[in-house]
């Protein structure tokens, strides 16, 4: 199985709520509002683009935007508690480890050690974080470079 594949697929495809990769700041800020916080631009040396995080802590929300084109995109997606969100697959914080294991049967990658549920890899794909059998966060994106 092509785990890296599947991640990607999973990347340019899922979505929790109406985030999903690629999203233009426009619209992120159209249905969130201005964010609580948004970190200084950095330009990242794994990509050479620039990069900001901006922070939603009251909706559970928090998202790594970058700049493509002259354009700020969604780059990464995290969500926690209190954000209800549900990915397409129908998984958000509360599901449980059988419901994640039900929504994407063959696409979690059995290699990664851990508490965590991984559809994909950490290269890309999506990070289901789990304590005490649910899932308390949620991250679509590349976890590692």
């Amino acid at each position: 199985v092509d785990y890296l594949k599947i991640g990607f697929d999973v990347m340019k495809n899922e979505a929790v709520g109406f985030l999903r990769i690629d999203l233009a700041a426009a619209e992120v800020q159209a249905r969130l509002g201005d964010p609580a916080d948004k970190s200084p631009i950095r330009i990242w040396g794994a990509d050479g683009l620039e990069h900001q995080t901006w922070r939603y802590p009251a909706k559970g929300i928090e998202l790594d935007m970058v700049n493509r084109d002259g354009a700020f995109r969604v780059n990464r997606i995290s969500i926690a508690s209190p954000c209800d969100y549900k990915t397409k697959q129908g998984i958000g914080i509360g599901s449980s480890a059988k419901e994640v294991q039900a929504a994407y049967t063959n696409k979690l990658n059995p290699e990664v050690n851990g508490t965590n549920l991984v559809v994909g890899t950490v290269y890309g794909g999506i990070i289901f974080g789990m304590d005490g059998g649910v899932v308390s966060s949620l991250f679509i994106g590349a976890a590692a470079e």
